[in-house]
């Protein structure tokens, strides 16, 4: 694919598309696709991570024959376009309207001079690779997990997965953890200097003896400034393939930010392991958001990115979170139902139901061991296989009869949590539960 600020040019090979698209302003992208065919049918993604109506940016959709004619494309439905002839080209424009908090991190956003672009929602469906070939006005460049070619290309595998930070004056960093290398890619007049490389080495360091492997590929880490900071909205981020972003207040201080950069890596940077890096089907959602959550926080407190306060002090808020709204699902429902039930049972009860069974388990070791443990005989077994997520992660959890029962009340069955004594007593709380 390609981005241009001016152009963005996929150009493709015979298993590539090619594909040209042109940024015409931060609220209207012009894209041509070529030698995708033949083919009459294409849809484009409408729903994602809760964000509605994507594919409705989608208009003036053309289809075009081997030899250039007009083969009658219309629209059938939202994102969804046939032709009356197999085509050859394609040629459509995409709206950006302005980012809000909501979707910021989720789709593709154009703004003053910086970007983000989303191959998923910018480009039809179940494409092949595609080989990027990006144009950008003057003074913008584009930062993405590939490197380019000799050709100035990228080679992009999964289009779906793939993000692309754009703008003027961006700097890439080069890394490395042991044998894991990873990238940082953010604009030059941020005031940052070594503090995201920092943080984010402290937490690759743990998370790599966590799991006992590295990522599937060599991840990168983009910062770019949120957009649309409003309120308490200072930060977004999402992890999706092996690009973390993080979208920051440009208004931020530095020195209130070296501590937060560290919190945030705890819980998005685990995201390249699970689910990134597992081959695991199903929706076990209450295992990579609640449980990652959960490990995220005893992580960022080994670090000393939070205090033993803070520590409780989280586990109430979400505690208080859980009970503000009804719990009548299974957790294995509430993922099932993640983006349409507007709830967060998959997070709150997810991160609680975690911690019950950190206490179960380091109870049952004698403080040997902890949830975090089942990382690495997750990773040793069954980081290749395909398999359905929620048997395999129940089967791990359940290997004691305290872990059992847990898995039978709250992740497959309905029962509600009922933690005031647990929370109540913070001293035996924090003896149990942290010092090990």
């Amino acid at each position: 694919m390609v981005l241009c600020a001016g152009l963005f040019c996929l150009t493709t090979s015979v298993t590539a598309q090619e594909v040209k698209l042109s940024v015409v302003s931060p609220g209207e992208v012009r894209i041509r696709i070529d030698s995708i065919g033949p083919a009459s049918e294409w849809s484009f993604r409408n729903v994602y991570a809760g964000v509605l109506g994507i594919a409705e940016r989608v208009e003036q959709f053309h289809a075009f024959g081997l030899n250039g004619e007009d083969v009658g494309a219309r629209k059938i439905a939202t994102g969804e376009f046939r032709s009356t002839g197999a085509a050859k080209t394609i040629e459509y424009v995409v709206r950006l309207p302005p980012p809000d908090p909501a979707s910021v991190s989720h789709v593709s956003w154009i703004s003053g001079e910086s970007g983000l672009l989303m191959l998923a929602d910018l480009l039809p469906e179940s494409l092949p690779g595609v080989e990027l070939d990006v144009s950008l006005p003057a003074g913008w460049t584009c930062e993405t997990e590939y490197a380019p070619d000799k050709n100035g290309k990228y080679q992009v595998r999964q289009p779906e997965k793939t993000v692309l930070l754009i703008g003027r004056g961006l700097r890439r960093e080069a890394h490395r953890v042991g044998e894991l290398p990873f990238d940082v890619a953010l604009r030059e007049q941020w005031p940052f200097k070594s503090e995201v490389g920092k943080a984010a080495t402290k937490v690759f360091e743990k998370y790599l003896a966590l799991t006992g492997s590295a990522p599937a590929d060599k991840p990168i880490v983009m910062i770019a400034p949120l957009p649309v900071a409003t309120g308490s909205v200072k930060w977004r981020a999402e992890t999706r393939g092996r690009t973390v972003v993080l979208l920051m207040d440009p208004a931020a201080k530095i020195k209130n930010w070296t501590a937060q950069l560290g919190i945030i890596f705890t819980h998005e940077l685990l995201h390249l392991w699970v689910p990134n890096s597992l081959l695991l089907e199903g929706d076990y959602d209450w295992f990579f958001e609640g449980f990652t959550l959960y490990t995220a926080l005893v992580t960022a407190l080994d670090l000393k990115f939070i205090n033993s306060a803070e520590y409780v002090a989280t586990l109430g808020r979400v505690y208080d979170s859980y009970l503000s709204r009804p719990d009548d699902l299974s957790l294995i429902d509430a993922s099932e139902r993640r983006w349409t039930s507007g709830n967060a049972t998959v997070y709150d009860k997810g991160m609680l139901v975690a911690f019950l069974y950190d206490l179960a388990i380091r109870k049952n070791s004698a403080g040997k061991m902890w949830l975090g443990n089942i990382y690495k005989e997750l990773f040793t077994r069954w980081a290749a296989q395909p398999a359905n997520g929620n048997d395999v992660i129940i089967r791990l959890l359940s290997s004691t009869p305290a872990g059992a029962d847990l898995a039978k009340s709250y992740i497959e069955g309905q029962r509600e949590l009922d933690l005031k004594p647990l929370l109540a007593d913070q001293k035996q709380l924090l003896k149990s539960l942290y010092y090990r």
